[in-house]
């Protein structure tokens, strides 16, 4: 069977993706329903990691959720847009201020505006960028969703990035988490507190 380690305030279930199991998640978590779901991942994530990103995105359907929340920021957020449009899912751009985009290449924003406008729902917080825009967005999706899809290689030296900061957020909500940590090529699970997960 799969190992487990402590992490914090939860438990990590390392368990290895296979043919017949790669969607298949055990029914510990009922009778919980998971209705909405937010994305964070790290920004250098591409169309290369496409695949992973749509299994973490499938596990999630697969728990029941029906709707999905993403920040839109270049890198994992975009990706998860990207499928969210090719599977006919409900997804709400979730952007952090109108001018979110002001300082990117003209392709880059070229991009952005088509997937918002493929968007099942937009809401923008902010007119204008100020600091603490970006977190005052991430902890927007953490608050209404019931479980967070992480594309995240907990790097020690990177506790201060945006990723990081949500990764913790979802932490301390109690959120159940699904996790690919692209450094290692593997999914975790991160069961909340309150339901840890039986593997035996």
């Amino acid at each position: 069977m799969a190992a487990t380690k402590i992490f914090g305030l939860a438990q990590h279930v390392n368990r290895k993706l296979t043919r017949d199991t790669e969607y298949d998640f055990p029914q510990s978590f009922e009778p919980q329903q998971y209705n909405t779901a937010m994305i964070t991942g790290h920004r250098y994530i591409t169309n290369s990691y496409r695949v992973e990103v749509d299994k973490l995105i499938m596990m999630a359907v697969n728990q029941g959720v029906k709707k999905f929340f993403t920040g839109m920021a270049l890198g994992t957020d975009q990706v998860a847009a990207e499928i969210f449009i090719y599977h006919k899912l409900k997804w709400t751009a979730v952007i952090p201020c109108a001018d979110q985009d002001s300082l990117w290449k003209p392709r880059q924003q070229s991009h952005y505006k088509k997937l918002l406008a493929q968007a099942t729902e937009q809401i923008c917080l902010y007119k204008n960028y100020s600091p603490g825009v970006m977190q005052a967005r991430n902890a927007w999706m953490v608050k209404r969703s019931d479980l967070c899809l992480a594309v995240f290689s907990g790097d020690p030296h990177n506790r201060g990035g945006g990723t990081a900061t949500t990764f913790k957020m979802a932490r301390d909500k109690n959120l159940l988490i699904y996790q690919y940590v692209p450094a290692e090529r593997k999914y975790l699970i991160i069961q909340p507190t309150h339901k840890q997960l039986t593997l035996f």
